[in-house]
């Protein structure tokens, strides 16, 4: 366990010490990657039920009960974006697993134009990353895990290489269904930029950020709550205060700053195979209001259903009034075709 931690740390130094300022890069590896995250409010780090995309949220949510388990998710993102990703999950032995995943997303094709405005044609655009975990139990109730994410992405003739890691670490009393989660995100460098500057590549940083979370299911009733508090690396999340507001922003009340670090996740679980989430982001609630609207921004819904050997799953989410993102996953254990 001590090279473990060792290992896990100098890599993590490694990695920062290339990261240079400037704006963040890559932000598609903040979105959510499956229905159940996405109904969830677009991240959790501490739910544990046997579903491998939970182990790309924090790597050491993944464990033995996802042996040979597959999942394909399919996001239908805002305008003509769409993004998806499929993971396989296996275990080394009874302390030990690993999984591999690839997200990919597509800006679809985009009309070009020079400074002057004149026409030079359409072009694509995208973005994927390649994760491999791994994760290890070091005591009975405490995992932790690592992923390594290689990216690519490209726009027209412009090109970009970076990396990423993830470390977390999770407690899990099983007993009482109550699970804690810290992980480290998307820490890495951009290894090539899009172009560059005076003498070398213009490069970004990384959307990295440190998130805790903790799930608890009630002993009696079908119920699972899931805090989740996001960006603890920088409190003053003040890209934009709501329209509806007469205040400036760095006027955002300190309650008002904590609500938007917090995902708050309700599961209603009537039985094994069904069940239906619900979650408010109040930060996404904020920042995507519109004056003189109504509608249900920061708030997402969904369901979970077992269809013979599938778990099949749906979410709705609303970024605003014209912005509806629907998430489509289907997962399973190849184990269960072995019974």
């Amino acid at each position: 366990m001590k090279y473990y931690l060792i290992f896990v740390f100098s890599l993590l130094g490694i990695v920062e010490a290339f990261a240079d300022g400037g704006r963040n890069v890559y932000k598609f590896l903040s979105l959510p990657n499956s229905s159940q995250v996405a109904a969830l409010g677009g991240s959790n780090v501490s739910l544990k039920n046997g579903d491998v995309n939970m182990a790309f949220q924090n790597p050491s949510l993944l464990d033995n009960e996802m042996n040979n388990s597959i999942a394909v998710n399919y996001v239908n993102y805002l305008s003509d974006v769409n993004y998806g990703s499929v993971a396989y999950s296996r275990n080394i032995n009874s302390y030990n697993a690993w999984a591999v995943g690839v997200t990919y997303l597509n800006y679809g094709t985009l009309d070009g134009y020079t400074e002057e405005d004149i026409p030079t044609g359409e072009f694509s655009a995208g973005e994927v990353c390649v994760t491999a975990l791994y994760s290890r139990q070091l005591f009975e109730r405490i995992r932790m895990g690592m992923a390594l994410k290689p990216i690519y992405s490209y726009m027209d003739s412009y090109n970009s290489f970076g990396i990423g890691v993830d470390v977390g670490a999770c407690y899990a009393d099983t007993t009482h269904d109550f699970t804690v989660g810290l992980n480290l995100k998307n820490v890495g460098v951009q290894l090539t930029g899009y172009y560059e500057d005076e003498e070398s590549d213009h490069r970004e940083r990384l959307p990295w950020e440190l998130q805790f979370g903790l799930s608890k299911r009630l002993a009696h009733a079908p119920f699972r709550f899931s805090l989740t508090f996001t960006d603890l690396n920088r409190w003053d999340l003040d890209y934009y205060k709501s329209p509806k507001s007469t205040t400036d922003t760095d006027d955002i009340s300190w309650g008002d700053m904590l609500l938007r670090h917090t995902l708050i996740g309700l599961e209603f679980l009537p039985s094994k195979s069904f069940s239906v989430l619900a979650s408010y982001n109040h930060r996404r609630s904020q920042e995507f209001d519109l004056e003189d609207t109504k509608s249900f921004n920061g708030f997402s819904f969904g369901a979970n259903l077992n269809v013979y050997k599938f778990k099949l799953g749906v979410a709705y989410s609303q970024y605003a009034a014209a912005g509806n993102v629907f998430t489509l996953s289907l997962a399973t254990s190849l184990d269960e075709f072995k019974k």
